[in-house]
């Protein structure tokens, strides 16, 4: 049995067989005379010289996994979806950086001097001050925002003695403040909620999952496409090597019909029948060559790699499955809800239809009212000097730091309460749109994309679920196609002997060995076919499952992504 394989153009129904030649003349070998006389030894068939298995263009050989690695590190498709999953994580940085911790701090001095003039009163000649603040505040994810704020003020304030005599100078007064400040402030209808408030965060973390199922997508794409690729190169190959081998057994056919024209069993006319059909095979061997230039092309684009100064364009492929091929079962039902979990173009839309509904979750909280909430707690430290009383006879005290914070509380927290001095304020503020036709657009629209993409994602599981039986409906058809190619095979190779051998003894023509041979080179390109259907069919369905990285050993470059 012959190990080589021929290419139909088209499909296993279009087997390209090389034409036969017009029936001859005579039948069970009987000689019809012919104006051409009978050919010197071997004249006929030196006129075809030997098939030069040398290719005109140059080649190198490849492995299947050489060639998937070298696509995956070279894509530059894949690089920059790689690089889009970077970006999407910075965005998750910078949307969790709205409830960051915000440090605010400031520190400021004055120098104020006032000379009395006239006849008015002055209560200030001049005063130094320093003060300086601490505050600290973060929003709330429920929509809020909580702040305190600590200012700290010291000042020397120059204060005459006599209101109504500045001659007698001035006397120096110093005070110390400590103000601390607590704010909180938060929505009561519009703005309210944690999930309002972090929709943000949210949407950008879903976007990393829709960047990584990007890159799988576009990986598993390649990579079946890729694959795909390969077997038609190994298609273009063995088809070639058909080829010649049609040529080789034509030649074989050529030497049996010069023998029997020299014996004169035969006419001229059957040589020359023989001889139009070698010289048209010779051309198929031409296109063949031309074919596998096309698809070694073609595969090289895929593998993202440039021709320019390139010397080997050709690729001969090293890897081939097709004759070892062991067909397993298949549960359907598990291959469909396998592909509908981890087929990365469902999780896609899943991902989209989530981030629809945070948009309508925004979109419906942004009806109601505004009504805001804010309030403000501020106690009070405070030490001022002193100054003598003469007539009373009481000393001047310097106030201090120390003083300002004892001053916080009461002296009698029972009866007074624990702190001094202190404001507290509150106010609600309310902002309603009567007939709110901005915001009920809005959400009227975000539900219609909604519904939307809850169709988009029905109609893409039905289609994932159609790739899946179509996938596994022709790796079953071609497990089958299989089976009767190898008794197709076994029965042509037969049937050619047998021939042959009548051919010898002149009880058939050239017309029927022709045949015989087109007829076993077509069985066995009917094979090669089907095997390369099943292996294409099995990438289909491993890229729609997500197992084709794994099935080939290959994990994503520069991303933890999928």
């Amino acid at each position: 049995m012959l190990l080589v394989w021929s290419a139909p153009p088209a499909s296993p129904e279009d087997a390209s067989a090389s034409p036969a030649p017009p029936a001859p003349a005579g039948q069970d070998g009987e000689a019809v005379e012919g104006p051409a006389p009978a050919p010197a030894d071997g004249s006929l068939r030196d006129r075809f010289g030997d098939i030069d298995a040398t290719l005109p263009y140059a080649t190198e050989e490849l492995q299947l996994s050489e060639v998937l690695q070298i696509s995956l590190e070279e894509n530059v498709d894949l690089q920059t979806k790689v690089v889009a999953v970077d970006v999407s994580e910075a965005n998750i940085l910078a949307a969790a950086g709205a409830f960051d911790v915000t440090l605010t701090a400031g520190l400021s001095t004055s120098l104020q001097s006032s000379v009395p003039r006239g006849s008015a009163f002055i209560f200030s000649t001049g005063s130094r001050q320093v003060s300086g603040y601490l505050g600290v505040s973060r929003r709330l994810e429920t929509g809020g925002n909580i702040a305190l704020q600590i200012d700290v003020n010291r000042n020397l304030t120059d204060q005459p003695i006599s209101f109504f005599n500045p001659e007698l100078g001035s006397a120096t007064l110093a005070s110390y403040q400590i103000t601390p400040r607590l704010t909180f402030s938060h929505p009561l209808l519009r703005g309210m909620g944690v999930k309002v408030n972090r929709a943000q965060l949210d949407r950008a973390r879903l976007a990393k999952s829709s960047a990584e199922a990007d890159i799988l997508v576009s990986a598993q794409n390649m990579i079946r496409d890729l694959v795909a690729a390969y077997w038609d190169v190994l298609y273009a190959q063995r088809d070639l090597a058909n080829k010649r081998t049609g040529v080789e057994l034509a030649k074989e056919q050529l030497a049996r019909t010069e023998a029997q024209v020299r014996a004169g069993r035969l006419a001229a006319v059957e040589a020359k029948a023989v001889e139009q059909s070698l010289a048209q095979r010779e051309t198929d061997v031409i296109l063949a060559e031309n074919q596998l230039l096309a698809a070694s092309l073609n595969l090289r684009t895929l593998m993202g790699q440039e021709f320019a100064g390139r010397e080997a364009l050709g690729v001969m492929p090293s890897t081939n499955p097709v004759d070892a091929i062991q067909p397993e079962p298949i549960d359907m039902d598990a291959e469909i809800d396998k592909a509908i979990a981890a087929n990365p173009a469902v999780r896609q839309l899943e991902v989209a239809l989530a981030t629809k509904r945070i948009d309508e979750l925004e979109a419906a909280n942004q009806r109601l009212p505004q009504l805001d909430f804010t309030g403000t707690f501020t106690p009070q430290g405070r030490s001022v000097d002193t100054s003598p009383d003469p007539q009373a006879g009481t000393p001047g005290e310097s106030g201090s730091w120390g003083e300002a914070f004892q001053n916080f509380v009461t002296d009698d927290i029972a009866t007074k309460g624990l702190f001094a001095e202190y404001t507290v304020s509150g106010a609600l503020d309310l902002t309603w749109s009567v007939q709110n036709r901005v915001a009920r657009g809005n959400h009227q629209r975000v539900l219609a994309e909604l519904r939307q993409a809850e169709l988009n994602l029905k109609s893409v599981r039905q289609n994932t679920s159609t790739q899946v039986i179509t996938a596994i409906n022709n790796m079953r058809s071609a497990q089958k196609r299989i089976e009767l190619a190898d008794l197709s095979i076994e029965l042509a190779q037969q049937n050619l002997d047998a021939e042959q051998a009548r051919f010898d003894v002149g009880r058939s023509t050239n017309y029927d060995v022709l045949q015989r041979i087109d007829e076993l080179l077509n069985a066995e390109n009917t094979k090669l076919l089907a095997g390369l259907d099943y292996l294409k069919a099995r990438a289909t369905l491993q890229a729609l499952t997500g197992e084709i990285l794994p099935a080939y050993g290959l994990d994503l470059p520069g991303s933890d992504a999928g």
